[in-house]
């Protein structure tokens, strides 16, 4: 079976839409196989208008009264027993309705589908003992559909697809017309293709506009597959048409068949049209794909404000989801250098892979994949993070952090046992280097350079640069020549990781801003390490100046320093300050250099301002000498940023919470120490320009914010 890899989400016909399709009426004079009881019916009613706590608890009433069914009793009639001619009563109390309503009850509001395929089975064999194997009575029969099709549905959200194509073809050896448009998601996971695409060529000519949007969805998904991204994107765009633009799946799907033909802006567009589509039809938000196409571009306060945006109407869609989201929030966190909450996001998406309910054509292992590759990144991360922050502490006290720097590298080595692991399923790796067919992302992509053997990734790349000749070659090949320029990097090839990066550069599309960064950060730092004629004498050309403005997070991933001035005003504090930069791995002490670091030592504040040559201000850190005011400040500032600007009711000397004293808040004692984090954290990480509401919540007294305030509007 090919690896699948694209996100292309399907969804079927709603299990409540076709429940409400069934509508009895209370049982007639001449006797039906079967009829609701008036509790099931309100239980049905309850579904329909999603008051989900009201159906599950009026369907477990039912199911409670429910009494064992009975043979068929001749001669009741309505007059009692004996009166009547031959007519046929309700039989028995089964209630087959609610043990249907209770089924979507678990699916839709728990996302428990193995317990919504228990009662769905119950109710399907308390129906046929009553009514036959093939009821005949239009209102049974309309039922027996429902849960016949219900069940392949469920069984597709838990991908099991061998058993959910079994359902289906035992549907239609019961009824007819089959329902092939039902058939070609499921025969696209089991990698059967050319049977996928014969049923997809036929329903695209189907007057039901439903089944022709299957179609062109599977068709959609067969070409991904085959790695064909413009015929991908020609078959989403024909079903966009024909959808008059009004299908929420489709657009979402050429959102992301855009991506994969790097026309970015056509991505943003098509996701918009998803937001705004008439027909509901995606089974997850576009919020969530949005927050991915912002971040490709550099777009941080859009990301943000995509993923805060992501509510999830269903249990069900929260448990489709809620990882997807957690990975996409811990990318963005990756981004921004906010490396220690983005860890543990990114932990949770290791520990606990999100299978997406089935409806994520990538496999169990490229799941694995992708969340560990982004789990690694974190973990080296936080190494190079505690380097840093050794820089600010003493020797005992870096003496003490030995142990917990050394757990960090021992669980960055079985996460780069688990990435080893994985990439050597199937063809993973090939399909992971080539861009936008997984959800890495190609700016973080490189990391694999510093897990993988040159010889393995290399094999990989040239194995990509074969398969992708056809479609966009130039585009393709930029990417690669990235990716390979890394590899040289680490294995101390300069010269060649030169060359690459910019040759890549090149290539890479404007739009692509994180992975042009990136490249940036590389061709800066082969420049240095070759005491390259062009780059100034000073360190500071346009990449430097750009990646200091933009995104300096590439600097610290990279592990690169900066020529720096250390120049300081003040006492003794400020003198620390600048023996603790001095010190730093992310800066390298020169008289020459074109930046500088202005340490100054105020009455109640230290700050550090970076500086450069032209005159640029990049941005500064400042910590207060205060513990108990620097508490408050942060409290009154994250108060703001949700907005909710009141004052902190704390007053200096009021008795804390002897854990926040101890500095379980996160706060360092020293002065010193916090400023010379920031340093690190906050003025070498990107700035998120402010929405007018934000800049309205804090007075417009600041535009730009740090990636770690910006993202206060993610958590509760």
């Amino acid at each position: 079976m090919r690896t699948s890899l694209s996100t292309f989400v399907i969804t079927g016909v709603s299990a409540l839409s076709l429940s409400v399709s069934v509508v009895f009426s209370p049982t007639p004079a001449h006797a039906a196989c079967y009829a609701p009881t008036p509790l099931e019916l309100e239980a049905k009613v309850a579904l329909h208008s999603g008051e989900r706590n009201t159906a599950r608890t009026k369907a477990e009433e039912a199911l409670k009264l429910g009494g064992p069914l009975q043979p068929a009793r001749e001669g009741l009639g309505e007059q009692g027993e004996g009166e009547g001619e031959g007519e046929k009563q309700a039989q028995g109390s089964r209630p087959v309705l609610g043990a249907f309503v209770l089924a979507q009850v678990y699916a839709d509001a728990e996302g428990n589908f193995p317990k919504s395929l228990y009662w769905l089975r119950r109710a399907e064999r308390w129906l046929t003992e009553a009514c036959g194997g093939r009821p005949t009575e239009p209102d049974a029969q309309a039922l027996h559909r429902d849960l016949i099709l219900q069940q392949s549905y469920t069984l597709g959200d838990m991908d099991k697809r061998g058993r959910q194509l079994k359902e289906l073809e035992r549907y239609e050896t019961i009824y007819q017309p089959p329902r092939d448009e039902l058939k070609i998601w499921p025969l696209v996971k089991l990698g059967r293709f050319e049977e996928a695409r014969a049923y997809g060529l036929e329903l695209i000519k189907s007057d039901d506009k439903y089944v022709r949007s299957r179609a062109f969805n599977g068709l959609m998904a067969v070409e991904c597959e085959a790695r064909a991204r413009k015929a991908s994107y020609e078959w989403g765009m024909k079903g966009h048409i024909d959808a008059r633009e009004q299908s929420c799946v489709i657009a979402l799907n050429m959102g992301l068949a855009s991506r994969q033909c790097f026309l970015f802006d056509e991505e943003e567009r098509f996701n918009r049209l998803a937001l705004n589509a008439q027909d509901r039809d995606c089974s997850s938000s576009p919020y969530i794909q949005s927050s991915a196409s912002y971040l490709i571009k550099g777009e941080f306060q859009k990301s943000i404000s995509a993923l805060s945006s992501w509510a999830p109407r269903t249990a069900s869609e929260w448990t489709q989801s809620h990882m997807r989201v957690k990975a996409r929030r811990a990318e963005l966190m990756y981004s921004l250098g906010v490396w220690g909450r983005g860890r543990d996001e990114a932990r949770e998406v290791v520990t606990y892979p999100d299978r997406s309910a089935g409806t994520d054509s990538a496999s169990e292992e490229m799941l694995n994949l992708e969340a560990s590759l982004l789990y690694w990144a974190f973990l080296d991360g936080a190494l190079v993070e505690a380097e840093e922050r050794a820089a600010a502490r003493g020797a005992w006290r870096n003496l003490r952090d030995l142990k917990p720097r050394a757990q960090l590298a021992f669980e960055r080595w079985k996460q780069r046992r688990q990435v080893i692991r994985y990439a050597s399923h199937d063809n993973l790796l090939t399909d992971i280097v080539r861009p936008y067919f997984s959800n890495v992302m190609p700016w973080y992509l490189s990391s694999l350079a510093h897990i993988l053997g040159g010889g393995v990734l290399r094999g990989a790349i040239s194995e990509a640069r074969a398969l992708e000749r056809q479609d966009y070659p130039t585009e393709v090949n930029a990417y690669l020549d990235g990716l390979e320029a890394e590899l040289c990097w680490v294995e101390g090839d300069e010269e060649e990781a030169l060359r690459l990066a910019e040759q890549a550069l090149k290539g890479v599309p404007p739009a692509a801003k994180l992975m042009r960064y990136r490249l940036m950060a590389l061709r800066w730092g082969a420049k240095r390490a070759l005491n390259d004629p062009s780059l100034p004498a000073g360190g500071l050309d346009d990449d430097l100046h750009t990646l200091l403005s933009r995104f300096p997070t590439p600097l610290r991933i990279l592990n690169l320093a900066l020529p720096v001035r250390v120049n300081l005003k003040g006492g003794a504090l400020a003198q620390e300050v600048g023996e603790a930069l001095a010190a730093s791995p992310r800066f390298e002490v020169s008289p020459n250099a074109s930046l500088s670091l202005e340490v100054s030592e105020g009455s109640e504040k230290l700050s550090v301002c970076l500086l450069g040559a032209r005159g640029d201000r990049y941005g500064c850190a400042e910590a207060w000498l205060d513990l108990e005011v620097e508490r408050a400040q942060r409290e009154l500032r994250r108060q703001a940023l949700k907005g909710r600007p009141h004052r902190v009711e704390r007053e200096k000397g009021e008795a804390q919470d002897e854990q926040e004293a101890k500095g379980a808040d996160g706060l360092e004692q020293s002065p010193v120490a916090r400023v010379v984090d920031r340093v690190h954290t906050t003025l070498l990480a990107p700035k998120v320009e402010l929405t007018q509401k934000e800049l309205d919540t804090l007075d417009g007294n600041i535009r730009q914010l740090s990636g770690e305030d910006a993202l206060e509007s993610l958590f509760p």
